[in-house]
């Protein structure tokens, strides 16, 4: 089950309860799937989008900068590509990190995406939300995840919005909270 909920309905507790979570979910995922066999030998950090699922780690992929923006032109009633590069190769997650997403954000003054879902490659939804009513009363310009959405090493993250009309010409600051948790010294040491 997931569902948004906007900052303004969470203490400071439940940020970090959330956060806490996320960072959790992923650390046990990465034990799992055999990056460190305890906690201290993993490092988290937020996830930069160039360089962790972009066109620093795959040509052609995700974000071209370290900056979230979506495709310009895109997601008029359709389920779009949220990366900025649109390309047709979608990230491939690195075999030595798993990514952990807790939160979705919208700078835009006027938002165009109603909705996030977040996809293994193109064929299976692991979470959808649904951020007009949060977002667009501009209130808050983000939401949090019920629950934190998980990729394992070497998978395809396929992060998609739903517009209501097109974004404009240069995209829209469509961007999300992201734990990348990894062994020790891949990164940071």
């Amino acid at each position: 089950m997931s569902y948004a909920i906007p900052t303004n309905e969470l203490t400071l507790g439940d940020i970090k309860s959330y956060k806490a979570i996320a960072l959790a979910a992923g650390i046990e995922r990465a034990k799992s799937k055999g990056i460190a066999a305890s906690e201290s030998e993993l490092v988290w950090r937020e996830m930069l989008p160039a360089f962790d699922l972009g066109a620093l780690a795959v040509a052609g992929s995700g974000w071209a900068l370290n900056y979230y923006v979506t495709p310009a032109a895109a997601g008029a009633g359709v389920w779009a590509n949220a990366c900025g590069l649109a390309a047709s190769v979608l990230p491939l997650l690195p075999t030595t990190r798993v990514a952990v997403f807790y939160k979705v954000y919208d700078a835009s003054q006027d938002p165009v995406a109603t909705g996030v879902r977040f996809l293994l490659a193109a064929a299976s939804t692991k979470a959808s939300f649904f951020i007009q009513c949060l977002i667009d009363n501009k209130l808050e310009s983000e939401a949090w995840f019920s629950q934190p959405v998980t990729y394992d090493p070497q998978d395809q993250v396929n992060i998609q919005f739903y517009g209501r009309v097109a974004t404009p010409a240069g995209g829209e600051e469509l961007g999300f909270g992201c734990f990348i948790i990894e062994r020790v010294g891949t990164t940071i040491s």
